[in-house]
This record gives C-alpha cells, structure tokens and sequence, in this order.
C-alpha cells in the first residue's frame, strides 16, 4: 500500500511537471533563436550566402515551433503575430540571399529581432 502511495505520488508530479512544462518555452530554444540571428546577421553582412541561408531556414523552423506555443496557449495573439512574421522574414531572407538581395536580407533580420524584443517586453517572465 505504501509503495502504490509513492508510486502514485511520483507520477502526479511528473504529470504536473509535464504540464507546467508545456505551458512555458523552452528557454534552451529561445536562446538559440537569439544567437542564430546574431549569428544570421553577421554571415548576411559578410555575404556569406550558404551560411545565411542555412540559419534563416532553421529560423524559419524555431519560429514555426514558437508560433505553434503561442496558438496553444492562446490569449497570445500578438505573440502568434509576432512570430509568424518572424517566421516569413526568416523564409524571404533566403529568397534575398538567393537573389544576392543582402541589404534587403539585413533589414528583415533587423525586422526579426525588433520583433523578439517586442514579444519579450510582453509575454517573457523576469
């Protein structure tokens, strides 16, 4: 009787901890989006084109999971707004650097971040 109690115990708070788990962005995820735009911006400004594109496009990917978080939670439009258009800026920086656009490709990086501060000032916990 007393090892189901503890059995019992321990699933309830792996279960709560699962939950308060989806509820929240992975902070790891976050912090990558942050340092592959840095990163994103600089290869844009040295015109390294493979890299640039090969970042914008796993941008593309992190932004599809964080507007995906917001959807979910809801009463986070502009969240979801927020991170869909970073999420298109992120698929026309590869169009840009595929038509040598770079300026155009920097401004939409530019876009991203302005966008991640943005979101940050209204949904991120301190």
């Amino acid at each position: 009787m007393r090892k189901t109690l503890i059995v019992m115990g321990l699933v309830t708070l792996l279960a709560g901890g699962v939950r308060a788990a989806g509820t929240e962005l992975d902070t790891d995820l976050m912090q990558t989006i942050e340092d592959t735009n840095l990163s994103l911006t600089s290869n844009i400004a040295l015109k390294n084109a493979k890299s640039s594109k090969a970042e914008a496009a796993e941008l593309h990917r992190m932004f599809t999971q964080v507007e995906s978080h917001f959807v979910a939670k809801g009463d986070a439009a502009d969240a979801v707004d927020l991170s869909k258009k970073s999420k298109d800026w992120a698929g026309e920086i590869v169009q840009s650097v595929d038509s040598q656009q770079f300026e155009h490709a920097q401004e939409l990086a530019g876009n991203i971040s302005r966008a991640c501060k943005t979101c940050h000032n209204f949904y991120k916990k301190s």
